[in-house]
């Protein structure tokens, strides 16, 4: 048993959905500095380590697999990707069982 879950982060917006094969996926918009413990207003330091991508569009199976994620640093551009990713994946143009991480991250 997993010791958390992907259920228990704090989301913008969230939303199960199921893809043509019948398999539900939840499709989720979050912003990493307004978790649970971070101040209401992040320090420069802290903003400026997430101005390239403090906003988040996740899809998460069921199990909480994590299959794909992307960082925006923008509210609206990340809103945005969260509604087509919706209706990528009800449409089946996207299939989540094929993960997709980030691509910026450094070693």
């Amino acid at each position: 048993m997993p010791l958390w879950s992907m259920d228990e982060w704090q989301y913008l917006e969230r939303e199960v959905v199921t893809d043509p094969k019948g398999r539900p996926w939840t499709v989720a918009l979050m912003d990493v500095l307004g978790q649970e413990g971070d101040p209401e207003m992040p320090n420069k330091l802290l903003e400026l380590q997430y101005s390239s991508g403090r906003y988040f569009t996740l899809i998460y199976s069921a199990s909480g697999a994590l299959q794909r994620e992307r960082g925006y640093a923008s509210l609206s551009e990340a809103e945005d990707a969260y509604r087509e990713l919706l209706v990528a994946v009800i449409d089946g143009s996207l299939d989540p069982s094929q993960p997709v991480f980030r691509q910026d991250l450094e070693d």
